[in-house]
């Protein structure tokens, strides 16, 4: 009877985020974070400069939302060698962010998110003079979480180091599964205490496998691929780790901690799901 109650319990809790899910989205988001060093003092509008022309573009911008109609035109006029401002033009596939940045301390951020975020792109930033900035270079996003930084007086764009990102996207996707599964594994009536160890170790072993998987399809073949290997590779993780836990756990039947890796990996990933919808919508 006690089994019954925990399995409606759990059915009701993934109602409820697969619910949360269907009405929103799917999946984790690429995220682009830029951070404006020696930005003009006065209002300025930057935009990421894509090179890619469609006949079906997504428009993100509207006209009557704009403060500054002088430096939205110049913004929207900028054409030069097929480079062409993205949230102002359109995309091929939709891109969330603002033309506007959010200060902090002596530097200004700007975000962008979605599926449209450009595996290469360039950087405009228009001032409230209407002078036109625009970076020297091409960057290449190497990770899925990118994080530049703009220099406006050298004009280069550079990008954080792609290890570094790596593990910052691995620390708390590993620290978020471990807290959920960790409170499945009690749920089911598992010993923290007898079964920290396999716990642990299993755990933090696919988180790494599955952030390198990740990241190594992001850095060679961009974000689609990414994504790709981030649902196909979740699905040998529940496979896996119903093998290990099954064999590692201690107390219980063999059907019981199955069970309970196939449970607490869905948890886990709508968990993660949910959280990569609210940062990106």
């Amino acid at each position: 009877m006690q089994m019954i109650k925990r399995l409606l319990l759990l059915l009701v809790i993934f109602c409820m985020c697969i619910i949360t899910i269907i009405n929103a989205d799917v999946g984790p988001k690429p995220s682009l974070e830029v951070t404006v060093m020696n930005a003009p003092n006065s209002l300025y509008y930057l935009d990421l400069l894509i090179d890619y022309s469609d006949d079906h573009l997504y428009q993100f911008i509207e006209e009557n939302e704009i403060e500054n109609k002088d430096m939205y035109n110049t913004l929207k006029s900028y054409n030069i060698d097929g480079w062409h401002p993205a949230l102002v033009t359109g995309t091929k596939v939709p891109l969330n962010g603002k033309l506007t940045g959010i200060k902090e301390g002596e530097y200004t951020k700007h975000y962008f998110s979605y599926v449209g975020v450009p595996d290469k792109f360039k950087i405009i930033i228009v001032d409230s003079d209407n002078e036109i900035i625009v970076s020297e270079n091409v960057l290449e996003r190497k990770s899925f979480n990118t994080k530049v930084y703009f220099d406006c007086d050298t004009r280069l764009i550079k990008e954080k180091s792609y290890i570094l990102s790596t593990f910052m996207q691995l620390l708390p996707t590993c620290l978020l599964t471990l807290l959920i599964e960790g409170i499945i594994l009690v749920f089911f009536g598992f010993s923290l205490k007898l079964n920290w160890k396999p716990f642990l170790i299993i755990n933090i072993i696919t988180q790494v496998l599955l952030t390198a998987i990740v990241g190594i399809s992001m850095y060679a073949y961009g974000i689609m691929l990414a994504l790709l290997a981030f649902f196909a590779f979740e699905w040998v993780i529940v496979i896996g780790e119903a093998i290990l836990f099954s064999k590692y756990l201690k107390q219980h039947s063999k059907k019981r901690r199955v069970f309970y890796a196939i449970t607490a990996n869905i948890a886990s990933m709508l968990a993660g799901l949910m959280i990569a919808l609210y940062i990106n919508l």
